[in-house]
């Protein structure tokens, strides 16, 4: 039910929706893993940052979702560095 809530709203409400996907550890992976393939460039975006945000929480989400932007943006959104 949570993931189908990505890219919506706000920072704050992608904070808070990125927290709690992330909250639900390894049961959300491959929700999110599946979001960045998502059509729609705000979910690819916002799954990737919870992504990063899980994998690194003290990077902190407004960074994660820059970094998202830019990886939507290059069009490697499925690609690990």
């Amino acid at each position: 039910m949570l993931a189908t809530q990505l890219g919506r709203g706000g920072r704050r409400t992608q904070l808070s929706l990125g927290r709690a996907l992330a909250a639900l550890g390894e049961a959300s992976v491959p929700l999110l893993h599946a979001a960045t393939a998502d059509p729609d460039p705000r979910v690819r975006q916002h799954a990737i940052a919870t992504q990063r945000l899980m994998s690194d929480p003290d990077a902190g989400f407004e960074y994660a979702i820059e970094e998202a932007k830019r990886i939507v943006a290059l069009g490697a959104a499925g690609e690990k560095e």
